[in-house]
């Protein structure tokens, strides 16, 4: 068995997508949940280079495909950090304990 086969290259997936899953879970910043939504975001680009590369190595579809996911991401990251960045604008923090403080000072004002 090779190194360098679909399975290890899933297994390397699916343990970037476990980390991150991990990160989103425990971590109460939301530069650190953030980050890791993109570890978990490059596991499922792994898994989709494999199958490119294993199974469809003749298609350029993948290629495509793996490139507009890659955009999406960017595209993610620009947003998400602009969101993290008003958050620490209007309330001085980035801990997620923000995001639910956000709604109250609605309600005490009516």
């Amino acid at each position: 068995m090779s190194v360098f086969s679909l399975q290890t290259c899933l297994i390397l997936s699916s343990l970037l997508i476990l980390i991150g899953c991990y990160g989103i879970i425990i971590r109460r910043s939301l530069l650190l949940i953030f980050l890791s939504v993109e570890i978990v975001l490059n596991g499922v680009h792994v898994a989709l280079v494999a199958f490119n590369y294993f199974r469809w190595s003749g298609l350029e579809a993948g290629h495509y495909i793996y490139m507009l996911s890659i955009g999406v991401a960017a595209v993610e990251a620009a947003v998400g950090l602009s969101m993290i960045i008003l958050i620490f604008k209007n309330s001085g923090t980035i801990l997620s304990d923000a995001l639910t403080k956000l709604g109250e000072d609605k309600e005490e004002n009516k």
